[in-house]
């Protein structure tokens, strides 16, 4: 029945997987999945492939959909009343629906969102952060429908009162004490010219304004609303009729305050909830079966692709100093490109490639130059000419880049550092040599096929005059640090289209252990092979000749099935963000495909099922990264990146030890609690570039972000009373919300 599910939700990388307890797994690993974490979800496909007894659907801020799940389990049904209205919103949204797990309730799912989920009379309405199980057992096929309109009033119906019912709780604290916790406060002059009944030069339209202001000023310091009244009617405000004659008036303005105020915390059950995240499952499932298939040697954490492009990463791997498996294979594949791109084309385009590898530094970058440096210079006494394939280490300028051309058309440039040079060539104030490189760069990435010309510029200066070039194939293996390439991106770069043509290959693990077999020069076979396409690619060029790569009908079978995929997520993608980078994904597997073919047997090249598999999954993951980074708000500076730092800082205080903490000034009744105080934020926070270089300014900048977590209930901020009488601490206190 999961065929069932509409094929738009399918296209989306937002599935995982359940058990019998319904608790989300990622259908990769079998290990537990987060509805805020990317990394644990999986496509459809992969969810169904896993052999679960459910697979479920991420809602999240970046998707348009929202789930309206009608309650009736057997062990809590609807009452007659809640059932009426369940069939109301069923005759109302005309949406896809489908029933739920049990059978008996009803998942309706629509486009539109709410401002947070909200949950009443067996009904739960969710935009983001949760997932839904979803069965397949249509009540209702029709498309998923646009109800915001509906929403809108289904939310206003759901959401919570504006007024609260009081509760008599007994304040610890006394009358003075309250009084001087408000005299020694930030506000204190606003407090005690109230108190005085000075409202008019405090700038209130009414004296039932600064009422509604000095008892929300007393009823932050305690939760006895008694307490509250009492101490109101001491000042000058309080004496009037109307605040004297009963409790009416009062308790009014009470009960619209404490609705305002934040929620009591559960520490009991926020406690159990941090020890079930943390706990680990007894029986993971076992991880899914390798998407290739093949007899190539496989490096620790990837998989290579078959022939020459696997062979070349296998041997740089093994003799890196610091072996990182992704850095091996991007530079196995820049340098196969920046041989045999221009002498091979498939579907009208040359085989040249832009790659990015991203790695911390110390972390073994260098091994891919010094991993081609080794392999060309094997090469070299048999065929001297392999230096040709070797391009300039920098480009000044777009007209430097086309000089290159004209006299090497072919060849890779390992760039260092090449995330500030993408920064500065997307810049806003980008000099006029650097915009000219850009607008170079993005059209040598499309005029790669044989057929096609680079023109030829006239400038005033005639030095900077350039030829025609024909078939161009310039391959860029840049290196950076993703600090210094992800923080200088935004959505506009990705707009541009430059950034969507890089495939970027990230490595996130630790600094890999000295290797004491580095600097291995290749062994004869592997020198064989390689002079070889060195060989062929060179008399190619010298007979002005270019080969098709061909492809097996299941190969091909399976690049149109991802290209219609692309096409599916740009028509559905919620960004401009997620539309380029699906743009390119399929011409990007294309020409993997075709280079690993060429590596496989550059006289006759093929694309297999296995080779088409490999590059799509390469491909895909390139999207991921990007993606994932931007749903995570950690690319770029700015608002985006704040609430990414605050989980960041939230999750790295609850995990110190006692110790720790006490470095932070924590007092020491919070120092085995799962709260996080805000001058720890504070101080974690201000120097970190989102913040520091906020236009608003570091404070404000923190105080707006923390506002906008809890109201969205990612974080939740325990009321000062409650802190005041469980901690004694006057401080302001964050714990996790339920929508973290």
């Amino acid at each position: 029945m999961w065929n069932n599910i509409p094929m738009e939700l399918r296209a989306l990388p937002q599935w995982v997987c359940a058990g019998p307890d319904k608790v989300p797994l990622n259908p990769r690993t079998g290990q537990p999945a987060s509805v805020t974490d990317p990394n644990t979800w999986a496509t459809f496909e992969e969810a169904v492939r896993a052999g679960m007894k459910y697979i479920g659907f991420v809602l999240t801020e970046w998707d348009p959909y929202t789930i309206i799940d009608l309650d009736n389990k057997p062990s809590k049904p609807c009452t007659p009343e809640q059932w009426a209205r369940h069939q109301k919103i069923l005759e109302a949204f005309n949406s896809y629906t489908e029933r739920s797990a049990s059978g008996t309730g009803y998942h309706i799912i629509v486009k539109g969102r709410v401002p947070t989920g909200v949950h009443r009379d067996n009904v739960e309405v969710y935009s983001s952060a949760r997932y839904m199980i979803c069965t397949g057992d249509v009540v209702r096929n029709v498309p998923i429908a646009d109800y915001q309109h509906l929403l809108d009033v289904l939310y206003g119906e759901m959401k919570p009162a504006d007024v609260v019912e009081l509760d008599d709780v007994e304040s610890p604290l006394s009358d003075e004490e309250v009084v001087e916790m408000a005299m020694r406060a930030a506000n204190a002059d606003k407090f005690n010219a109230l108190c005085r009944g000075e409202w008019q030069a405090m700038g209130y339209a009414s004296q039932s304004e600064a009422d509604f202001a000095l008892l929300s000023i007393l009823a932050y310091y305690t939760r006895d609303n008694e307490q509250v009244r009492r101490l109101f009617r001491m000042s000058q405000l309080g004496k009037r009729d109307k605040a004297l004659k009963n409790d009416k008036y009062l308790n009014y303005a009470l009960s619209k305050i404490r609705a305002q105020q934040p929620p009591l915390v559960d520490f009991e059950e926020l406690k159990a909830n941090l020890a079930s995240a943390t706990s680990t499952p007894e029986a993971p499932a076992p991880a899914l079966a390798p998407y290739i298939k093949d007899t190539t040697p496989v490096v620790p954490g990837i998989s290579l692709p078959p022939g020459l492009v696997g062979e070349v990463a296998q041997y740089i791997y093994q003799t890196a100093i610091r072996p990182v498996p992704e850095i091996a294979l991007g530079a196995a594949i820049a340098i196969t490109a920046g041989v045999c791109a221009r002498s091979y084309n498939i579907s009208g385009t040359g085989l040249n490639q832009y790659l990015i590898l991203l790695a911390k530094t110390g972390a073994g970058k260098e091994g891919a130059a010094t991993g081609i440096d080794n392999l060309i210079a094997a090469v070299r006494p048999q065929v001297p000419m392999v230096d040709q394939f070797i391009g300039p280490s920098a480009f000044a300028s777009g007209q430097a880049l086309i000089k290159v051309l004209d006299e090497r058309p072919c060849f890779v440039s390992i760039l260092g550092e090449f995330g500030l040079t993408l920064r500065q060539l997307c810049d806003p104030r980008a000099s006029s040599p650097q915009i000219m490189l850009k607008k170079v760069l993005l059209d040598l990435y499309n005029k790669s096929g044989w057929n096609k010309v680079l023109r030829p510029s006239v400038y005033s200066d005639t030095d900077k005059n350039t030829n025609l070039v024909q078939a161009p194939n310039v391959t860029i293996l840049g290196e950076s640090t993703p600090e210094s390439f992800f923080e200088g991106l935004d959505s506009a770069h990705i707009a541009e289209g430059l950034i969507p043509r890089f495939l970027v290959i990230e490595y996130t693990g630790p600094r890999p252990p000295r290797n004491r077999n580095a600097n291995q020069p290749p062994s004869p076979q592997l020198v064989a092979r390689f002079t070889e396409l060195v060989s062929v690619s060179l008399a190619m060029t010298n007979n002005g000749t270019c080969a098709n790569v061909q492809v097996e009908s299941t190969a091909l079978q399976l690049l149109d099935e991802f290209d219609a995929k692309a096409d599916e997520m740009i028509n559905s993608a919620s960004s401009d963000v997620d539309m380029q980078l699906w743009n390119r994904a399929h011409l990007k597997a294309l020409k993997l495909a075709a280079l690993v073919a060429v590596g496989c047997n550059p006289h006759s090249p093929v694309v297999t099922p296995d080779i088409a598999r490999w590059s799509i999954d390469l491909v895909e993951r390139d999207v991921a990264v990007m993606t994932t980074r931007f749903q995570r708000g950690e690319i770029g500076v700015g608002d985006h990146r704040h609430e990414a730092d605050i989980r960041k800082a939230v999750e790295a205080y609850l995990a110190m030890s006692e110790a720790q903490r006490l470095q932070y000034k924590t007092p020491k009744s919070l120092l085995n609690q799962p709260v996080v105080p805000f001058h720890y934020l504070r101080r974690k926070l201000r120097l970190l570039s989102a913040f520091k270089n906020d236009r608003r300014g570091v404070a404000r900048a923190l105080e707006e972000s923390l506002k906008d977590m809890v109201k969205a209930e990612i974080l939740q901020i325990v009321p000062p009373q409650q802190a005041l009488e469980k901690f004694g601490v006057t401080t302001e206190l964050y714990v996790k919300g339920p929508m973290w």
